[in-house]
């Protein structure tokens, strides 16, 4: 049978590779023979080619795990993440955007045409359209110090975890087409709530019964890491070649019961 993810030998870089989907993302892709080059703040137990320490709050932190990846790379993993409380809103802001892009950014040089980004976004991410102004303010700062201070001096806009993933969102389409001269694919992915370390911090923020009432897929229950990491997976591979641009909600049916009004749209 042909190999239509086409992973066999290929360098990839996956962030937040210590846990949840991150993890599951890279292990799917050590089973898949790829070259893995993991990135986390804590200990990494997929057994990847290179384990990285990384602090994505940091510029400089991501600058001294970016000289120590390949010069050739053919994909790029963003799930790293954190939800809000018990962090900062400045340190949600600049791990979730400030730090994905700017690594991402760092990284593009080194990818080829044929290669691929994807990103861990959030159904939470799903209103960018309402609060787009803002949005592109900060997509449209130059570097990770820009957008630090953009963060610093609107701390009402840059509120955390909602505001980071409708950047996510809207950095991955601009950016999409910036790229399709290169033959470079950009996507992301929007996950429902799922059964990670990082869910009892959203249950304690909002209660475990409100999110359940207004955002647990359809089908009743959490996801899985793996039923996250897998889709993702697929976005950056050979089989998802023509696909760029897109936010993949990943729900069963969540942003489906919310757009024919079977359940309302909080977001």
């Amino acid at each position: 049978m042909r190999d239509i993810l086409g992973y066999e030998g290929k360098r990839v870089v996956v962030t937040g590779a210590s846990s949840g989907m991150g993890a599951a993302t890279a292990r799917t892709l050590v089973d898949l023979r790829a070259k893995v080059h993991a990135l986390d703040i804590k200990p990494i137990e997929a057994k990847v080619e290179q384990a990285l320490e990384v602090d994505l709050s940091q510029r400089d932190s991501i600058d001294a795990a970016a000289r120590r990846l390949p010069g050739h790379v053919d994909a790029l993993f963003n799930c790293a993440g954190l939800p809000g409380p018990p962090f900062s809103n400045l340190d949600t802001m600049l791990v979730n955007f400030a730090g994905l892009r700017h690594l991402t950014e760092a990284l593009l040089p080194r990818i080829p045409r044929g290669g691929a980004i994807a990103s861990i976004t959030s159904v939470a991410g799903m209103g960018f359209r309402k609060n787009l102004e803002n949005v592109k303010a900060l997509c449209g700062t130059k570097d990770f110090d820009e957008a630090r201070a953009w963060c610093e001096a609107n701390p009402d806009k840059a509120n955390g975890y909602l505001f980071s993933k409708q950047c996510i969102i809207w950095y991955t389409m601009q950016r999409a087409v910036d790229l399709v001269a290169r033959g470079i694919r950009m996507n992301c992915l929007s996950p429902a709530p799922t059964d990670t370390p990082m869910l009892p911090a959203f249950h304690a923020q909002a209660t475990r019964d409100f999110i359940n009432k207004h955002f647990l897929a359809p089908i009743g229950r959490n996801a899985t890491p793996e039923e996250m990491a897998e889709p993702l997976v697929l976005l950056n591979s050979d089989a998802a070649r023509f696909i760029s641009g897109v936010n993949l909600f990943v729900d069963w049916g969540y942003l489906a019961s919310v757009e024919v009004g079977a359940r309302p749209g909080l977001l």
